[in-house]
Protein backbone atom coordinates (compact mmCIF):
# COMPACT_ATOMS: atom_id res chain seq x y z
CA UNK A 1 0.00 0.00 0.00
CA UNK A 2 1.35 3.50 -0.60
CA UNK A 3 1.80 5.80 2.11
CA UNK A 4 0.78 9.71 1.10
CA UNK A 5 2.08 12.52 2.66
CA UNK A 6 -0.28 15.85 2.65
CA UNK A 7 2.09 17.16 -0.43
CA UNK A 8 0.46 14.44 -2.57
CA UNK A 9 -3.09 15.12 -0.99
CA UNK A 10 -2.39 19.12 -1.78
CA UNK A 11 -1.11 17.83 -5.10
CA UNK A 12 -4.04 15.65 -6.35
CA UNK A 13 -6.50 17.94 -4.89
CA UNK A 14 -5.09 21.03 -6.37
CA UNK A 15 -4.87 23.18 -3.39
CA UNK A 16 -2.22 23.94 -0.80
CA UNK A 17 -0.84 22.13 1.93
CA UNK A 18 -2.16 24.61 3.76
CA UNK A 19 -5.57 24.21 2.76
CA UNK A 20 -4.93 20.30 3.22
CA UNK A 21 -3.77 20.70 6.79
CA UNK A 22 -6.47 23.57 8.03
CA UNK A 23 -9.62 20.66 6.61
CA UNK A 24 -7.30 17.87 8.27
CA UNK A 25 -7.51 19.77 11.98
CA UNK A 26 -10.73 20.95 11.60
CA UNK A 27 -9.88 24.35 11.32
CA UNK A 28 -11.44 25.30 7.38
CA UNK A 29 -11.27 28.96 8.03
CA UNK A 30 -10.82 30.37 4.39
CA UNK A 31 -11.88 27.06 2.41
CA UNK A 32 -14.97 26.85 0.42
CA UNK A 33 -16.81 24.21 1.51
CA UNK A 34 -16.60 22.86 -2.17
CA UNK A 35 -12.78 22.25 -1.65
CA UNK A 36 -13.50 20.57 1.64
CA UNK A 37 -15.42 18.31 0.39
CA UNK A 38 -13.24 17.12 -2.45
CA UNK A 39 -10.13 17.10 0.01
CA UNK A 40 -12.34 14.60 2.43
CA UNK A 41 -12.91 12.78 -0.21
CA UNK A 42 -9.62 11.91 -1.64
CA UNK A 43 -8.76 11.72 2.13
CA UNK A 44 -11.07 9.15 2.24
CA UNK A 45 -10.13 7.29 -0.69
CA UNK A 46 -6.40 7.05 -0.31
CA UNK A 47 -7.24 5.62 3.04
CA UNK A 48 -4.51 8.77 4.25
CA UNK A 49 -3.88 9.59 8.27
CA UNK A 50 -1.88 12.06 9.36
CA UNK A 51 1.44 11.62 10.72
CA UNK A 52 1.02 12.40 14.29
CA UNK A 53 5.01 13.35 14.84
CA UNK A 54 4.59 15.74 12.11
CA UNK A 55 1.39 17.30 13.65
CA UNK A 56 3.57 17.11 17.14
CA UNK A 57 6.67 19.39 15.48
CA UNK A 58 4.00 21.91 14.45
CA UNK A 59 1.64 22.16 17.07
CA UNK A 60 4.32 21.41 19.85
CA UNK A 61 1.71 18.91 21.59
CA UNK A 62 1.02 15.29 20.53
CA UNK A 63 -1.53 14.41 22.41
CA UNK A 64 0.07 11.60 24.12
CA UNK A 65 0.78 10.94 27.26
CA UNK A 66 3.00 8.28 28.99
CA UNK A 67 2.36 5.68 31.98
CA UNK A 68 4.43 3.52 33.47
CA UNK A 69 3.32 0.85 35.65
CA UNK A 70 5.99 -1.48 37.51
CA UNK A 71 3.88 -4.80 36.77
CA UNK A 72 1.88 -5.04 34.67
CA UNK A 73 1.05 -8.63 36.29
CA UNK A 74 -0.49 -7.11 39.32
CA UNK A 75 -4.15 -6.67 39.29
CA UNK A 76 -3.87 -3.58 41.73
CA UNK A 77 -2.67 -1.44 38.55
CA UNK A 78 -5.69 -2.41 35.93
CA UNK A 79 -7.94 0.30 37.69
CA UNK A 80 -4.94 2.78 37.44
CA UNK A 81 -5.16 2.00 33.85
CA UNK A 82 -8.11 2.36 33.43
CA UNK A 83 -8.81 5.26 35.21
CA UNK A 84 -6.14 7.19 33.47
CA UNK A 85 -7.08 5.98 29.55
CA UNK A 86 -10.81 6.66 30.05
CA UNK A 87 -10.52 10.06 31.35
CA UNK A 88 -7.61 11.12 28.47
CA UNK A 89 -9.78 9.26 26.11
CA UNK A 90 -12.40 11.50 26.74
CA UNK A 91 -10.27 14.80 26.38
CA UNK A 92 -8.75 13.73 22.79
CA UNK A 93 -5.72 12.10 24.19
CA UNK A 94 -4.17 8.81 24.01
CA UNK A 95 -2.09 6.52 26.24
CA UNK A 96 1.31 4.98 25.79
CA UNK A 97 1.68 2.09 28.51
CA UNK A 98 4.95 0.96 29.50
CA UNK A 99 5.95 -2.01 32.26
CA UNK A 100 9.30 -1.30 34.46
CA UNK A 101 9.28 -4.42 36.55
CA UNK A 102 10.79 -2.24 39.30
CA UNK A 103 14.24 -1.73 37.82
CA UNK A 104 15.52 1.62 37.89
CA UNK A 105 17.38 1.56 34.46
CA UNK A 106 14.53 -0.12 32.91
CA UNK A 107 12.48 3.26 34.51
CA UNK A 108 15.09 5.34 33.12
CA UNK A 109 14.89 3.97 29.72
CA UNK A 110 11.51 4.09 29.37
CA UNK A 111 11.52 7.86 30.58
CA UNK A 112 13.78 8.84 27.27
CA UNK A 113 12.03 6.42 25.55
CA UNK A 114 8.61 8.52 26.37
CA UNK A 115 10.92 12.11 25.80
CA UNK A 116 11.86 10.70 22.34
CA UNK A 117 7.75 9.82 21.11
CA UNK A 118 6.82 13.64 22.06
CA UNK A 119 4.74 12.74 24.42
CA UNK A 120 2.72 15.64 26.37
CA UNK A 121 3.21 14.32 30.28
CA UNK A 122 4.08 11.39 31.60
CA UNK A 123 2.84 9.77 34.59
CA UNK A 124 4.69 6.88 36.39
CA UNK A 125 3.58 4.88 39.60
CA UNK A 126 4.87 3.19 42.50
CA UNK A 127 8.04 1.41 42.26
CA UNK A 128 11.13 1.85 43.43
CA UNK A 129 12.78 5.32 43.87
CA UNK A 130 14.22 6.39 41.09
CA UNK A 131 15.78 10.27 42.55
CA UNK A 132 18.72 10.80 40.99
CA UNK A 133 17.74 10.05 37.22
CA UNK A 134 14.28 12.13 38.13
CA UNK A 135 16.70 14.87 38.96
CA UNK A 136 18.31 15.11 35.73
CA UNK A 137 14.81 14.15 33.67
CA UNK A 138 13.22 17.70 35.10
CA UNK A 139 16.00 19.19 32.27
CA UNK A 140 13.52 18.06 29.45
CA UNK A 141 10.52 19.98 30.67
CA UNK A 142 7.89 17.24 30.01
CA UNK A 143 5.53 17.46 32.84
CA UNK A 144 5.69 14.45 35.14
CA UNK A 145 2.87 13.23 37.49
CA UNK A 146 3.01 10.44 39.98
CA UNK A 147 0.37 7.88 41.64
CA UNK A 148 1.70 6.47 44.91
CA UNK A 149 5.28 7.35 44.96
CA UNK A 150 6.04 9.02 48.45
CA UNK A 151 9.66 9.02 48.40
CA UNK A 152 10.38 10.70 45.59
CA UNK A 153 7.44 13.14 44.72
CA UNK A 154 8.78 16.30 45.26
CA UNK A 155 10.54 15.79 41.60
CA UNK A 156 7.48 15.26 40.09
CA UNK A 157 5.33 18.49 39.34
CA UNK A 158 1.96 16.48 40.79
CA UNK A 159 1.18 13.57 42.77
CA UNK A 160 -1.34 11.50 44.33
CA UNK A 161 -0.60 8.49 46.97
CA UNK A 162 -2.53 6.89 49.59
CA UNK A 163 -1.35 7.56 53.26
CA UNK A 164 0.55 4.22 53.65
CA UNK A 165 1.43 4.88 57.45
CA UNK A 166 -1.90 5.35 58.63
CA UNK A 167 -3.71 2.51 56.50
CA UNK A 168 -1.02 0.01 57.91
CA UNK A 169 -1.93 1.46 61.77
CA UNK A 170 -5.58 0.91 60.68
CA UNK A 171 -5.17 -2.81 59.71
CA UNK A 172 -3.06 -3.64 63.04
CA UNK A 173 -5.56 -1.71 65.35
CA UNK A 174 -8.57 -3.49 63.90
CA UNK A 175 -6.51 -6.65 64.07
CA UNK A 176 -5.13 -5.99 67.97
CA UNK A 177 -9.29 -4.94 68.57
CA UNK A 178 -10.27 -8.45 68.38
CA UNK A 179 -6.92 -9.73 70.76
CA UNK A 180 -4.54 -10.51 68.52
CA UNK A 181 -1.31 -9.82 70.19
CA UNK A 182 1.04 -11.91 67.53
CA UNK A 183 -0.12 -10.51 63.69
CA UNK A 184 2.36 -11.81 61.41
CA UNK A 185 3.46 -9.19 58.17
CA UNK A 186 4.21 -10.73 55.01
CA UNK A 187 5.70 -7.85 52.99
CA UNK A 188 6.25 -7.22 49.46
CA UNK A 189 9.54 -5.47 47.82
CA UNK A 190 12.08 -4.18 51.06
CA UNK A 191 13.43 -1.61 48.52
CA UNK A 192 9.83 -0.51 47.80
CA UNK A 193 8.93 2.73 49.72
CA UNK A 194 5.01 1.63 50.31
CA UNK A 195 6.38 -1.54 52.06
CA UNK A 196 8.69 0.52 54.35
CA UNK A 197 5.62 2.89 55.28
CA UNK A 198 3.32 -0.25 55.86
CA UNK A 199 6.10 -1.83 58.20
CA UNK A 200 6.32 1.67 59.81
CA UNK A 201 2.42 1.79 60.52
CA UNK A 202 2.71 -1.45 61.80
CA UNK A 203 5.17 -0.92 64.28
CA UNK A 204 3.47 2.43 65.49
CA UNK A 205 0.06 0.36 65.58
CA UNK A 206 1.96 -2.60 68.27
CA UNK A 207 3.87 0.50 70.45
CA UNK A 208 0.99 1.92 70.91
CA UNK A 209 -0.52 -1.10 72.19
CA UNK A 210 2.28 -1.22 74.50
CA UNK A 211 3.06 -4.64 72.01
CA UNK A 212 7.23 -5.51 71.59
CA UNK A 213 8.08 -5.58 67.77
CA UNK A 214 9.15 -9.21 67.08
CA UNK A 215 11.66 -9.30 63.64
CA UNK A 216 10.29 -13.29 63.69
CA UNK A 217 6.59 -12.55 62.58
CA UNK A 218 7.79 -10.16 60.15
CA UNK A 219 8.33 -11.77 55.95
CA UNK A 220 9.52 -9.83 52.87
CA UNK A 221 8.66 -11.35 49.56
CA UNK A 222 6.84 -9.61 46.41
CA UNK A 223 3.04 -8.35 45.80
CA UNK A 224 1.98 -11.58 44.10
CA UNK A 225 -0.32 -14.52 45.49
CA UNK A 226 2.72 -16.77 44.80
CA UNK A 227 5.17 -15.26 47.55
CA UNK A 228 2.10 -14.58 49.96
CA UNK A 229 1.38 -18.40 49.91
CA UNK A 230 5.16 -19.15 50.03
CA UNK A 231 5.61 -16.36 53.23
CA UNK A 232 2.53 -17.90 54.70
CA UNK A 233 3.94 -21.65 54.49
CA UNK A 234 7.23 -20.33 56.07
CA UNK A 235 5.16 -19.06 58.45
CA UNK A 236 3.86 -22.18 58.91
CA UNK A 237 6.75 -24.48 59.43
CA UNK A 238 8.32 -21.65 61.83
CA UNK A 239 6.38 -22.86 64.50
CA UNK A 240 5.96 -19.20 65.60
CA UNK A 241 3.12 -18.69 67.38
CA UNK A 242 0.47 -16.14 65.46
CA UNK A 243 -3.13 -15.93 65.53
CA UNK A 244 -3.51 -13.08 62.69
CA UNK A 245 -2.05 -12.34 59.50
CA UNK A 246 -1.68 -9.08 57.75
CA UNK A 247 -0.80 -9.22 53.90
CA UNK A 248 0.98 -5.92 52.50
CA UNK A 249 -1.23 -6.19 49.51
CA UNK A 250 -4.31 -8.02 48.59
CA UNK A 251 -2.77 -10.36 46.38
CA UNK A 252 -0.02 -11.06 49.41
CA UNK A 253 -3.36 -11.90 51.89
CA UNK A 254 -5.17 -14.07 48.90
CA UNK A 255 -1.75 -16.47 48.69
CA UNK A 256 -1.85 -16.47 52.35
CA UNK A 257 -5.20 -17.50 53.15
CA UNK A 258 -4.42 -20.34 50.60
CA UNK A 259 -1.98 -22.15 52.51
CA UNK A 260 -3.92 -21.74 55.25
CA UNK A 261 -6.49 -23.56 53.90
CA UNK A 262 -4.17 -26.12 53.15
CA UNK A 263 -2.64 -26.37 56.61
CA UNK A 264 -6.49 -26.84 57.41
CA UNK A 265 -6.28 -23.80 59.58
CA UNK A 266 -9.84 -22.07 60.01
CA UNK A 267 -10.25 -18.40 58.83
CA UNK A 268 -11.23 -16.32 60.97
CA UNK A 269 -12.25 -18.52 63.67
CA UNK A 270 -8.01 -19.81 64.47
CA UNK A 271 -6.83 -16.71 62.52
CA UNK A 272 -7.94 -13.56 61.28
CA UNK A 273 -6.73 -11.94 57.91
CA UNK A 274 -6.43 -8.34 56.16
CA UNK A 275 -5.41 -7.24 53.24
CA UNK A 276 -4.57 -3.88 51.64
CA UNK A 277 -5.77 -1.86 48.50
CA UNK A 278 -9.05 -3.37 47.51
CA UNK A 279 -8.15 -4.94 44.47
CA UNK A 280 -11.72 -6.26 42.97
CA UNK A 281 -10.41 -9.83 43.51
CA UNK A 282 -10.70 -8.86 47.22
CA UNK A 283 -14.57 -8.31 47.14
CA UNK A 284 -15.42 -11.62 44.79
CA UNK A 285 -12.74 -13.93 46.55
CA UNK A 286 -14.21 -16.57 49.02
CA UNK A 287 -14.29 -15.73 52.00
CA UNK A 288 -14.28 -12.18 51.15
CA UNK A 289 -11.05 -10.36 52.12
CA UNK A 290 -11.34 -7.39 54.95
CA UNK A 291 -8.75 -5.13 53.64
CA UNK A 292 -7.11 -1.27 53.28
CA UNK A 293 -9.37 0.90 50.87
CA UNK A 294 -7.51 3.40 48.45
CA UNK A 295 -10.05 4.47 44.99
CA UNK A 296 -7.57 3.48 42.95
CA UNK A 297 -9.81 4.57 39.59
CA UNK A 298 -10.73 7.68 41.18
CA UNK A 299 -7.02 8.70 42.06
CA UNK A 300 -6.13 7.72 38.13
CA UNK A 301 -8.79 10.12 37.18
CA UNK A 302 -7.80 12.87 39.21
CA UNK A 303 -4.20 12.97 38.49
CA UNK A 304 -4.60 12.98 34.64
CA UNK A 305 -7.27 15.62 35.40
CA UNK A 306 -4.66 17.57 36.91
CA UNK A 307 -1.58 17.06 34.13
CA UNK A 308 -4.11 18.21 31.34
CA UNK A 309 -4.63 21.20 33.17
CA UNK A 310 -0.90 21.61 33.95
CA UNK A 311 -0.24 20.71 30.21
CA UNK A 312 -2.84 23.76 29.20
CA UNK A 313 -0.87 25.79 31.40
CA UNK A 314 -3.19 26.10 34.47
CA UNK A 315 -0.52 26.56 37.65
CA UNK A 316 -3.13 27.24 39.79
CA UNK A 317 -3.65 23.92 41.29
CA UNK A 318 -2.33 22.21 44.68
CA UNK A 319 0.33 19.96 43.58
CA UNK A 320 0.62 16.75 45.86
CA UNK A 321 -1.94 15.52 47.79
CA UNK A 322 -3.00 12.52 49.91
CA UNK A 323 -5.70 10.42 49.86
CA UNK A 324 -7.20 8.62 53.28
CA UNK A 325 -7.37 5.32 53.46
CA UNK A 326 -10.42 3.26 54.51
CA UNK A 327 -11.33 0.27 56.67
CA UNK A 328 -13.46 -2.93 54.68
CA UNK A 329 -14.49 -5.30 57.11
CA UNK A 330 -15.58 -8.72 55.61
CA UNK A 331 -15.79 -11.93 56.36
CA UNK A 332 -11.63 -12.96 57.05
CA UNK A 333 -11.72 -10.94 60.41
CA UNK A 334 -13.65 -11.14 63.15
Amino acid sequence: MSKYSISDIAEICGVSKSTVSRVINNKPDGVSEKTKNRVLKVIDELNYRPSLLARSVATKHSELIGLIIPDISNLFYPEIIHGVSTYLAKHGYSMILAHSGYNQETEKELLLSMVDKRVDGVIICSGISNEEFLKEYKKYEIPLASIGRTYDNYLSDLSISGDNVKGAKLATRKLLSTGNTKIALLSGHSEVAGTKQRIEGYKQALNDAGIEFDKNLVFHGDYTIESGTKMAEELIKSKTEFTAVFGGSDLIAIGAIKALNRAKISIPDEVEVMGFDNIYLSEVFEPPLSTISKPHYDMAVEISRKLLCLIQGKTDLIPHFIIEPQLIVRNTTK
